[in-house]
């Protein structure tokens, strides 16, 4: 096939790998832990290799391609469109002569291939009959000394194989071409030559870039295998081709601008004739199309398109093309990649791609190159730079559950822009760190967060001079050649593009750096916290060794080294100047949010295995997680990473299976633990019940205890992470367990790797007696204050009550004249308080005089119990002196009195005057001021004399109830009157009424 197109595309070079901070070099060995909690992700297999050398004729086409797995490459075959098949694997060579390795002609389908283990040019080429299946082998007799009988291919012809040989006329070297054919003699096309190309062929002609002796001019012939007649095409000063060439079945001929200057190939000898083309600078022609690539000034290139007789418009194609072709069917085919479909051989009609049936070939995909591996809180993000010019950027996302690991099917989360994602870096916070871009542009460090660039890049003339050193996804801390001459790191934020250097060693966390500085000329270094918004700087722990790099997560700080040359770490909190050392001799720890990853290597000094060991729980061992693997190369990414911010650890086989590993120990997602229960086999709360709900399948034992002494253990296992033990209230031989709290500890341990989780403790109280309250308030309201404020009080009668609900009731009279008792409503829930002022404020409502107020109380204890309402307290509110509903008939006064109910009383000291009103109710009550002047008065009830009252007392006392009377036990209405009587002295003659109050 046509060897100039590569002239005309120009593919980038791939990025040096950047080095990760705190690499290891691995080992090939990987052993995985018998006790894990892990997955896989199948190797991707949708990434396509790049296709090239396409060639077509009719129905089939084939092409070359190389999968990562293969040293060499391989040609495939499809016809009309169908499943690829593998023709083998191809000759690869690096001498610049091109090879046309795999092509199909009127039917047949040659291979070239090498035995030679090097890879050397093909000495074989073997043409496979594509309707029968038979196969014919022509030998190439290739030694690479360039010497007589030394020979070459150089392209397919039909049936046969064009062939480039040397051979010595005695005065120098020259080469000839032939044709050679299965059974058939070499046939001498061309010779005396230096040097050929073929740079078209079919079953009937070919294209020829030939160096012609003794000058070595070069000149483009096309030769006719019929007769052996020749037609010069062009004659180009260098090996440089013209603008562009046509080889269909019908013509030859060269293009110049918008000029095709052609030849018939059925009389090549007739001369030539000249086509006005319908746009300038086309490279490729086929029956009936046109092609050309548009470059950008930013190196980037569009294949554009149209029909050969103007009849569509220009078009730009889209996608990515690697390779095209004009077929010896007079088609034009690309290799067409697009972001998220499968890479195809397209095929072009009139400018278009076409959508007829058979007219595209998927690629076979083939394992994906995964650059790098990283994770960030249970996000694993891998880099796919396989063959696409742009890269894409791969998300799966991770959990533990009581089923295991899972993890989620990788998903495209990076937006295909700016060039070749090369390598994932790092990721945090939900952000990935990524070098993007490359030669002939510059590299750049790039943040990404759900496919969106975030904040500015950061530019890189070497990618292979940058190391990362931490990232939190806003920041990230860099060594280059600058930084490490001079002891610091680079801080570069993304948000603004602003630098600045901090010292070497330093590291991010939280928004802030650390950084370790000593403290004068002491032998202690401080470790401090400096705020990367507000810039404040606080020393966060002292160390008294020489700190090596720091690593910081949450509250914990990590001194990957403690002392100069040393191979300990030290790790400690913030806020402590003691630790645990860390042993760093086989490689860097590494800080993770509750786990510490170590490493350790085998006896015989070979695998380094990667630990986890829990920072949380109550077992805190290293448990082995994997066996590192090992790099492609030296410039090649770790095939490994570890989560800073979750509990998971991944590495990558050499089949490019990814292994996911959870690291951590169960966690409670949640828990329901009552504070009480009470075995008193009511039916209500006799057992105790807690659950807890933990990620992964659990081991427990539930430990009781009051005080020091243990009273019941509970054990049990688990499988799908529900811990719900039960205590009935019995101690460990069987007998009741006292009234009172107890303590209670749940330690549980993953039933797969044995790591325990933290322990969870709390307090359980147990009661068998229903909690009981009373209350209190007093009978008359007037007894208490001089307004409409009723004190009432409660107290708890059993043990253990924690808080009470009071309530209270009234008795209104309906729209008949009814008097009924309302509802119980509510005046305190929950509360702790043991009394409250009704009427005051936070009341429900203002107390009504005359009306009769009911009380009660119901208490909540700590095992969970609630008591049944208390006995009312009644409190009337009497009516006072004042109300309309009291007649007064004689001599009666109205007196202000600070002291009394509502402030006035009403006196008389006339004999027979009295005071009338209506008693609706049950019991009657008067309340009266007791004087050294007080006089008698009569009660009259229904007409009928029931008491008379002295009111007389030394000592003034108001808000008396000087008499009650018992009115009978329904709510009946009675007629009463209060007549005053002669004293008993003159000077003791004045009666003092201050209300009445009738109970309903």
């Amino acid at each position: 096939m046509p060897s100039h197109r590569r002239r005309f595309l120009a593919v980038p070079a791939a990025l040096t790998a950047l080095a990760v901070a705190q690499a290891v070099t691995p080992v090939a060995a990987v052993a995985v832990a018998p006790t894990e909690v892990s997955t896989t992700l199948a190797a991707r297999t949708t990434s396509v290799p790049a296709a090239d050398e396409i060639s077509g004729s009719g129905q089939a086409v084939v092409w070359r391609q190389k999968t990562s797995a293969d040293t060499l490459a391989h040609g495939w075959l499809a016809v009309s469109g169908g499943t690829p098949q593998d023709l083998g694997r191809l000759a690869d060579t690096d001498e610049s002569v091109n090879v046309d390795a795999v092509s199909v002609q009127d039917g047949l389908a040659a291979v070239a291939t090498s035995a030679n283990p090097n890879g050397d040019l093909a000495d074989h080429v073997t043409l496979r009959h594509l309707d029968s299946g038979e196969e014919d082998v022509l030998p190439i007799t290739y030694d690479s000394s360039g010497a007589a009988g030394d020979e070459r291919y150089r392209g397919q012809a039909g049936n046969g194989i064009l062939v480039q040989q040397s051979y010595d006329d005695g005065s120098a070297y020259r080469v000839r071409l032939l044709l050679r054919t299965p059974g058939g003699e070499d046939r001498t096309l061309l010779s005396d030559d230096e040097q050929y190309e073929i740079l078209a062929s079919d079953a009937h002609g070919a294209l020829v870039l030939r160096r012609t002796a003794p000058g070595w001019d070069h000149r483009i012939v096309y030769v006719d295998f019929a007769d052996g007649a020749t037609v010069t095409v062009a004659e180009p000063t260098t090996d440089e081709l013209p603008q562009g060439l046509e080889f269909t079945p019908s013509h030859v001929g060269v293009i110049d601008g918008s000029t095709l200057t052609e030849w018939r190939r059925s009389a090549p000898g007739d001369g030539s004739s000249t086509v006005d083309l319908p746009v300038g600078g086309a490279h490729w022609i086929s029956d009936d199309t046109l092609a050309w690539y548009h470059f950008d000034t930013d190196g980037t290139s569009e294949l554009f398109a149209m029909a050969r007789d103007g009849s569509t418009a220009a078009q730009d194609l889209g996608g990515t093309f690697t390779d095209l072709s004009v077929g010896d069917d007079g088609k034009m085919r690309v290799t067409l990649y697009r972001p998220d479909t499968d890479a195809a051989i397209q095929t072009l009609a009139d400018g278009r791609v076409s959508t007829a049936a058979g007219d595209a070939t998927t690629i076979p995909a083939g394992p994906a190159r995964l650059d790098a591996l990283a994770l960030s809180h249970g996000a694993l993000y891998t880099a796919d730079d396989s063959s696409r010019q742009r890269g894409v950027l791969l998300r799966s996302n991770l959990s533990a559950g009581p089923a295991g690991a899972a993890a989620s099917t990788p998903s495209r989360v990076l937006a295909y822009s700016d060039g070749l994602v090369h390598q994932t870096l790092a990721a945090a916070g939900g952000r990935v760190l990524v070098v993007q871009g490359g030669p002939p542009a510059l590299a750049h460090l790039q943040v990404y967060e759900n496919g969106k660039l975030v904040g500015t890049q950061l530019d890189l003339s070497d990618p292979s001079d940058v190391n990362v050193v931490d990232f939190d996804g806003a920041h990230v801390l860099l060594t280059d050649k600058t930084t490490a001459s001079d002891g610091t790191l680079l801080l570069d934020t993304f948000a603004d593009d602003a630098r600045q250097r901090v010292p070497a060693g330093s590291a991010l966390d939280g928004g802030a750096v650390y950084s370790s500085v000593r403290n004068g000329t002491t032998s202690t270094w401080a470790i401090r916290r400096t705020d990367l918004t507000t810039g404040t700087a606080t020393t966060v722990a002292t160390v008294s060794c020489l700190p090596g790099g720091l690593q910081v997560r949450g509250s914990r700080i990590l001194l990957t080294t403690c002392g100069a040359a040393s191979t300990t770490g030290l790790l400690l909190k913030a806020g402590s100047s003691t630790g645990t050392a860390v042993d760093a001799s086989v490689h860097t720890p590494i800080l993770g949010t509750d786990v510490l990853y170590t490493f350790t290597k085998s006896s015989d000094g070979g695998a380094v295995t990667l630990n986890a060991q829990p920072l949380v729980g109550t077992t805190t061992a290293a448990q082995p997680l994997f066996a590192l693997p090992a790099k492609a190369n030296s410039a090649a990414a770790d095939r490994w990473a570890v989560d800073r911010d979750a509990p998971w650890a991944a590495w990558m086989d050499d089949a490019g299976v990814t292994h996911v590993t959870w690291a951590g120990v169960p966690t409670a997602a949640s828990a329901a633990a009552p504070s009480g229960f009470s075995p008193n086999g009511d039916g209500s709360a006799d057992t105790w019940t807690p659950t807890w709900a933990y990620n992964r399948p659990v081991s427990w034992t539930l430990t009781l205890k009051s005080g020091t002494t243990q009273v019941r253990s509970l054990t049990g296992t688990a499988s799908n992470g529900k811990v719900a033990p039960v205590w009935n209230g019995t101690s460990q031989t069987g007998g009741a367990a006292a009234e009172g709290a107890y303590t209670w500890t749940l330690t549980a341990r993953d039933t797969v790797t044995g790591r325990a989780a933290a322990d969870v403790s709390g307090k359980v109280t147990l009661r068998r007696v229903v909690p009981a309250a009373s209350v209190t308030a007093p009978t008359v309201a007037s007894s208490a204050a001089t307004s409409a404020a009723v004190p009432v009080a409660w107290s708890a009668k059993t043990a253990g009550v924690k808080s009470y609900d009071v309530g209270w009731r009234v008795a209104t009279r309906d729209s008949a004249g009814v008097w009924k008792l309302g509802p119980l409503h509510t005046w305190r829930t929950s509360t702790t308080a043991t009394s409250a002022v009704f009427g005051k404020a936070g009341s429900p409502v203002k107390p009504v005089p005359g009306l009769t107020y009911r009380f009660y109380v119901r208490a909540h204890d700590d095992a969970g119990q609630t008591g049944p309402w208390s006995k009312a307290a009644t409190t009337g509110i009497p009516v006072d002196d004042r109300a309309t509903a009291l007649h007064y008939t004689g001599t009666w006064k109205s007196v202000a009195a600070t002291s009394a109910w509502s402030g006035t009383e009403r006196t008389s000291a006339t004999k027979g005057a009295y005071v009338s009103f209506s008693a609706d109710g049950t019991q009657l009550r008067i309340v009266a001021t007791r004087k050294s002047n007080g006089g008698r008065f009569a009660v009259v009830v229904d007409g009928k004399t029931v008491g008379t009252v002295n009111t007389y007392a030394a000592k003034t006392a108001y808000r008396q109830v000087v008499f009650t009377r018992t009115l009978g036990t329904t709510i009946t209405t009675h007629k009463v009157q209060l007549r005053v009587l002669s004293g008993s002295t003159p000077e003791r003659s004045t009666v003092i009424l201050d209300a009445v109050m009738v109970t309903r």
